[in-house]
């Protein structure tokens, strides 16, 4: 009597042996593929054809387009924009800059530009700074607030991290926001806050920036009570007793 036969185990097919008998289709997928991408990088119609600059008024267009360097030879999808927006925020008088791509090649390069805040003044050198404090490639106003302070004079683009230089900034935020225009600010040697005001009266704020809003609260105050005569001088290093020095 025979035995059974045991059932023979199946070899599982590998993905290769599945695949096999499609690879003429793989391959021309492939190629097609390569071909597309090919095309894609080097068809004409992706290259840069118009780049426009939206935002500037004193920072020249031909200035921008110089410094994104936006090849028009190659494939603008291709091209980093992230190191477009670099290069042209190394632009002394720019700030934001936005690079927007549309299809199939169009690019617009939005700017924001920065806006003279202050004046820092070191002896006979003046340097024109924005709010935060980077040196702008711009001509000196009349209008603007002078900041006072020993400096090496920097090149537009730079940021000026001087602490005296922000201190100065920050208290004079402090005094715009309630109102008291100054004309200039510095520290003296014993290192107390000095502002002058357009008409040449001197506030004496002291160096202690704790109760700096409380002394500057009472500028307002003491100028309206005193409107019509001339001031030479309000001294608030001590706030709870005020002095006015009159010329």
């Amino acid at each position: 009597m025979r035995r059974p036969r045991k059932p023979v185990a199946r070899r599982k097919r590998s993905a290769a042996d599945r695949l096999r008998p499609f690879w003429i289709l793989l391959v021309l997928f492939v190629a097609v593929v390569g071909l597309g991408g090919y095309y894609a990088t080097t068809w004409p119609g992706f290259r840069a054809h118009q780049i426009v600059v939206i935002g500037n008024h004193r920072v020249t267009t031909k200035d921008i387009l110089h410094h994104a360097a936006i090849n028009r030879r190659i494939n603008v999808w291709l091209q980093n924009m992230g190191a477009v927006a670099d290069r042209v925020g190394k632009i002394p008088d720019i700030g934001n800059v936005t690079i927007r791509r549309a299809f199939p090649a169009s690019v617009s390069i939005v700017v924001r530009e920065r806006h003279p805040f202050a004046l820092i003044r070191s002896g006979t050198k003046k340097i024109v700074v924005d709010r935060d404090l980077r040196v702008l490639d711009f001509e000196a106003g009349p209008t603007l607030p002078q900041f006072i302070v020993n400096i090496q004079p920097l090149a537009p683009g730079k940021d000026v991290k001087d602490e005296r230089a922000v201190r100065l900034r920050d208290d004079y935020d402090q005094l715009e926001g309630a109102h008291v225009i100054v004309e200039s600010m510095r520290y003296d040697r014993f290192g107390d806050l000095i502002a002058v005001t357009p008409r040449g009266v001197q506030i004496l704020l002291g160096g202690d920036d704790e109760d700096l809003a409380r002394k500057i609260s009472l500028i307002g105050p003491i100028l309206s009570q005193t409107a019509g005569k001339k001031i030479a001088a309000i001294d608030l290093r001590a706030p709870a007793t005020p002095v006015v020095k009159y010329r």
